[in-house]
């Protein structure tokens, strides 16, 4: 992990008895104020929630019922039920006792509080803070429970009666056996409880400091007894390796305390007002003798307290509780979550299916989430207070690794404006703290998982129709990442550790520093992560910037091992590392060898023919979707879909010829992989990319080269499909015969034209369009056959002839004037001549015969030699392995030039000498092996 940075918040001391309120530093409490308002609730709910609403008329439908927010809360989905507003900074729900990422499962029986900060879907621990728990009697000890920090006292816990839990978008209600019922809604920064007690007994609420999943490291809690309020803070545990950083709240309730208390580890102070620490709590007590209802309105902030109290009054003000507020809140949430829901209007489908659909793109839109206030106000990732411009509202929680494949662009098609925001968030937190970040939070970067993944997550939502941010200075932060070693966030974290052995070598050797790791799997992301380089700059007219990453995005033929198939480990020296192809991750992150081969989403054309052609590819693909959600990361030979690696690979198939197949596999992960039940997910949900792949594969199409603007079409699920554009167009998806026993394409039309097309482009879509899909249960082999989405590649032009240029000083591979079957080949000070001048000819496995245009012989490695230092002669062309060369591009835009029989690459012995022979030698990166073609 690494170094936490100091948080700015200052906090009070560890006090063991009660103590006056403590003047915590009110960040943010200056005169930048939005209006206060108490009444129009519901207008001011559909500005606090940002309602999503259309700017073009349709009929939104009642899509909510389709919703279950329990799908994914056991298995390995991670995701929670409570109330959360569309991308809400706040999110309540309930922590059940079992420790997990989450802080939720199903099954689970009892209940340790309804904490206001979780994270659906992660595959570490967040979440339970603030965890509010009604009980009935006198608190009559300390709730504190040694063995268990986050969780209370078992006396203190809630029983869940079973089957009373709901849930709908937006509101989450449960029963206890002891009687109380709990209700809760929310807005984007505020909460609303509703507690109802039976009577007979004391109602008491427990407020607990102590629940953060990873371990609180210091808290604060005040009461406020005339005032009906609780304020506080508690300093967090980073998640997934983030920064910890203190989170405030403030909570105002409807009745009068009529007894009120704190406590401190074991210890209970009946009375006190206000403690510190990281084991601390407070109680209240209410008098409702014949049993009641409690309302509490609360908020958060990670600026201040006072910017939770503007928070909450903004968005959940006092009238809230009159009228039916709380009703008003349940219901302008639950409409902002049915605008989004209809931005995709699906129909025909089972009921099972559109469960599993709508539940799936409401996973999809929680993240990334608002971290600033509504005074604009938010903490950078410089540890300082900011303020995000006028109109711009400020995002954390980027789950890197995991959203650039799918999800971002899925939030740029149903919300341009608020996905501009979100990229501009990411350009925001580079300038502040030095680098953009890798997987952040609400405080700063975590730094775990590999690649540069702000870059292709803001290509992916430019590729899609998010322009609204300052785009070169995206531009600037990713091009300094890539060609500036070392570049670093404040708190340490490297944007790409490793990044000068890239630009070296072209590849990440093995044993990686820098917080790297699985060189193999970082080497394929900083090549996926050039290429989104190349595809935004080329998109905003920066065609040097673009030349220059696609040029490093071609760094992963380095490490396929022609002779084993696979992509693989190299060390320092270029030798492919010991132990293949069962090291699993020490040279993949979660992942394995047979996984990761297909990780070339940009360049698919060219894998497919290293591999052997499109038969042989196919052929490794059908033996690899034997299983689809094989969980061995180590030495699995087969699909682990549960997981980002193989989130694009079913699509692999297009670029053999065979859409039908992707259709097959596509189809099969969706039926036995995806449900709307509590096991509903395959794998960790992260924020919403899972579900965003089945948002996607459910359309039809696919978006499976990140940073690109192509989607990948292998037929829907639904008879029809609807996505209505921002800018007021729709694009309307008719699937003829669609449904679950029909998953093949039989024919295409696009905007009434009959299409043999299997992708598309972002540009084909962006003002309307009209698909209308043919399908069938029996596979149409024939559509789309021909059709290859693109590949994109920097291989050089063999139109005309090229000297070879030695990097090292210049000289050039010469055929000394000689006709001469068998003559040596030599280098001589480069003047253009034909004695200098070579054809190239590609074969058919991508290698290529190297032709000298003076004796039309070619370049040879004489008898096969394996020897280093064998001098390089010209022969008769032939098919041999000693005339067929590989010539890899490097990240510095040179050639490596090498033998296909012998392994071993052209060399000048780092000699100026006109005459000097021509060597091979074992590569080791040097400037005497690379040359540059004039």
């Amino acid at each position: 992990m690494p170094a936490s940075r100091r948080c700015p918040h200052e906090t009070p001391t560890n006090h063991t008895k009660p103590m006056k309120p403590l003047q915590v530093p009110a960040l943010g409490s200056g005169s930048d104020r939005l209006p206060r308002f108490s009444r129009m609730l519901l207008l001011i709910l559909a500005t606090a929630i940002g309602s999503g609403s259309p700017l073009h008329a349709y009929t939104n439908q009642n899509l909510t019922p389709h919703v279950n927010p329990f799908c994914g809360t056991e298995g390995e989905g991670n995701t929670f039920p409570g109330a959360v507003a569309p991308f809400g900074m706040i999110q309540w729900s309930p922590d059940t006792t079992t420790k997990w990422p989450s802080c939720y499962r199903y099954n689970d029986t009892q209940i340790r509080g309804f904490g206001l900060l979780h994270a659906s879907g992660a595959g570490c621990n967040y979440g339970g803070n603030f965890g509010f728990l009604p009980v009935l009697g006198n608190v009559g000890s300390s709730p504190y429970n040694s063995g268990n920090f986050w969780k209370l006292a078992s006396s203190y816990t809630g029983n869940i009666v079973s089957g009373s839990q709901h849930a709908d978008p937006g509101y989450y209600s449960v029963q206890f056996t002891n009687g109380i019922t709990t209700e809760l809604t929310a807005t984007t920064r505020t909460g609303f409880g509703k507690f109802t007690y039976p009577s007979g007994n004391t109602a008491s609420m427990l407020i607990n400091m102590a629940g953060d999943n990873n371990g609180t490291i210091d808290a604060y809690i005040d009461i406020n007894p005339n005032g009906r309020e609780v304020s506080g803070w508690t300093r967090m545990s980073g998640m997934c390796g983030t920064a910890p950083g203190v989170t405030f709240f403030h909570t105002v309730f409807d009745k009068s305390f009529s007894a009120y208390g704190v406590w401190n580890g074991s210890t209970r102070y009946a009375g006190g007002t206000a403690t510190s620490g990281a084991n601390t709590g407070a109680y209240l007590s209410f008098n409702l003798p014949g049993g009641g209802t409690v309302l509490a309105r609360t908020a958060i902030s990670f600026v201040s307290i006072n910017n939770a109290k503007e928070n909450l009054n903004a968005e959940s003000p006092a009238s809230a509780f009159n009228n039916g507020g709380f009703d008003s809140i349940r219901n302008g949430t639950r409409d902002s979550w049915n605008n989004y829901l209809n931005k995709i209007q699906v129909s025909g489908g089972s009921s099972q299916d559109l469960q599993t659909f709508y539940t799936s793109l409401y996973h999809s839109l929680m993240a990334p989430s608002v971290v600033s206030d509504v005074n604009r106000q938010y903490i950078g990732f410089d540890g300082t207070q900011r303020t995000v411009p006028v109109g711009r509202t400020q995002y954390g929680w980027f789950s890197g690794w995991d959203i650039y494949r799918n999800q971002v662009q899925l939030l740029a098609l149903v919300d341009p404006v608020r996905a501009s925001d979100m990229a501009q968030s990411l350009v925001q937190d580079g300038q502040d703290c030095g680098a953009m970040p890798r997987w952040s939070g609400a405080f700063g970067d975590g730094g775990i998982m590999v690649g540069d993944c702000s870059t292709p997550i803001i290509a992916g939502f430019h590729a899609f129709g998010a322009r609204s941010f300052d785009r070169q200075g995206a531009l600037t932060l990713m091009e300094r990442a890539a060609m500036e070693p070392n570049i670093r966030a404040t708190n340490g974290t490297y944007q790409r550790p490793e990044a000068a052995k890239f630009l070296l070598r072209g590849y990440v050797p093995s044993n990686p520093g820098q917080g790297g790791y699985g060189p193999v799997s970082m080497t394929l992301e900083y090549c996926i992560d050039d290429f989104a380089l190349s595809r935004l700059a080329n998109a905003v007219g920066d065609s040097g910037k673009s030349a220059r990453a696609m040029r490093r995005a071609q760094g992963w033929r380095i490490l396929y091992n022609r002779d084993s198939g696979f992509l693989q480990m190299r060390d320092e020296n270029a030798q492919w590392s010991s132990g293949f192809p069962t090291y699993g991750g020490s040279g993949y992150v979660e992942g394995t060898a047979y996984q990761y081969v297909w990780n070339v989403p940009f360049n698919m054309g060219t894998l497919v023919n290293l591999m052997g052609g499109a038969a042989t590819a196919a052929g490794r693909l059908d033996e690899f979707f034997t299983r689809i959600n094989d969980t061995d990361t180590t030495n699995s030979r087969y699909a682990y879909l549960g997981n980002e690696p193989c989130a694009a690979v079913p699509w692999a198939y297009h670029f053999t010829g065979r859409p039908y197949k992707s259709s097959q596999v596509v189809r099969r992960c969706m039926t036995e992989l995806f449900s709307p039940s509590s096991n509903g997910l395959p794998g960790n949900d992260d924020l919403g990319s899972m579900s965003s792949w089945y948002v996607f594969a459910a359309l039809g199409m696919y978006p499976a080269i990140p940073g690109d603007d192509s989607l990948l079409l292998h037929g829907p699920l639904f008879p029809q499909a609807v996505i209505h554009l921002q800018n007021g167009s729709d694009v309307t998806i008719n699937g003829n015969g669609a449904g679950p026993g029909a998953p093949y394409v039989q024919s295409l039309s696009i905007n009434g034209q009959s299409s043999g097309t299997s992708w598309i482009r972002y540009a084909d879509i962006a003002n309307g369009a009209t698909l209308t899909y043919n399908m069938g249960a029996n596979a149409n082999t024939g559509w789309a056959a021909s059709s290859q989405p693109p590949s994109y590649t920097e291989e050089m032009a063999i139109a005309g002839p090229h000297s070879m240029v030695s990097a090292q000083n210049g000289v050039a591979i010469d055929n000394a004037g000689s006709t001469a079957q068998g003559s040596g080949v030599i280098q001589w000070g480069a003047n253009g001549g034909q004695n200098q001048s070579w054809s190239f000819t590609q074969n058919a496995d991508t290698s290529w015969n190297i032709i000298s245009l003076r004796s039309g012989l070619a370049l040879d490695n004489p008898n096969g030699s394996t020897t280093n230092g064998t001098q390089m002669v010209q022969w008769g062309s032939n098919s041999g392995n000693n005339q067929r060369w590989w010539i890899d591009r490097q990240s510095d835009g040179t050639y490596r030039i090498w033998n296909k029989g012998s392994s071993k690459s052209l060399d000048n012995s780092s000699s100026g000498t006109n005459g000097h022979p021509l060597i091979q030698w074992d590569w080791n990166g040097g400037n005497q092996q690379r040359w540059n073609l004039q």
